[in-house]
């Protein structure tokens, strides 16, 4: 579970950057998911603390940059269309 959680998280990564907007949400729902499977595998194995570390960093940072990127895609965009008027 723990390897699955740093995969998660590197799909969440990917996503963040992606031009559409239902992908990034995908990226996003691959976070968390991320971040469930990682506190699980510490649940079960205390000894594997630096894989669900790993995992739990690229998970949440994958799920923040999925979820923030279109809030501010959409403010730059609504931005730009007051400022060329």
């Amino acid at each position: 579970m723990d390897i699955v959680s740093i995969v998660l998280g590197v799909l969440a990564l990917a996503t963040a950057f992606a031009p559409f907007i239902w992908l990034q949400l995908i990226g996003g729902c691959a976070g968390i998911a991320g971040i469930v499977l990682a506190q699980r595998a510490k649940k079960a194995d205390y000894r594997k603390s630096l894989t669900t570390a790993i995992g739990m960093l690229c998970s949440i940072t994958g799920t923040l940059l999925c979820f923030i990127a279109p809030v501010l895609s959409l403010i730059s965009n609504i931005l730009l269309f007051f400022m060329t008027r």
